[in-house]
């Protein structure tokens, strides 16, 4: 693995978590799977992007590490985000609050032939909905 297309991988994925951009598409095989859901191909940075930007404003990411080895790629970050809405499934129900959230995540991509063919994500989700639940007591 390319540290260049290691770290285009980590700057494409968090750029489009902090703002949508969709860019990083050039960066995904178009057969590509995400494990998170199930699918196949790129309509599902279109899906959750619209997600994201039903829920969270002032976006931002900040990156703790980017670490590579064989065909995969991990990145490490925390997303940061104003709860304007509740786009994402899990989040229906909560009242908006207008917190700012933290949300820890760890992305680990696979890479054949230069694209992302594979994507696995483990994200602190139940942390960012008990900010929510705390703001809504």
């Amino acid at each position: 693995m390319d540290r260049h297309l290691a770290e285009a991988i980590a700057d494409g994925y968090e750029r489009w978590g902090a703002t949508g951009d969709l860019s990083l598409k050039a960066l995904f095989s178009p057969d590509f799977y995400d494990n998170v859901s199930g699918q196949r191909g790129l309509v599902i940075f279109d899906v959750v992007g619209r997600w994201l930007d039903e829920s969270f404003a002032d976006r931002r990411i900040d990156h703790h590490a980017t670490m590579f080895d064989g065909d995969r790629v991990m990145v490490w970050y925390t997303q940061y985000g104003r709860h304007i809405g509740n786009g994402f499934p899990r989040m229906r129900g909560h009242a908006v609050s207008g917190v700012e959230v933290a949300w820890a995540q760890l992305h680990v991509f696979r890479v054949q032939e230069g694209k992302v063919v594979e994507h696995w994500a483990i994200r602190d989700d139940y942390a960012m909905l008990e900010q929510l639940t705390s703001s809504d007591r």
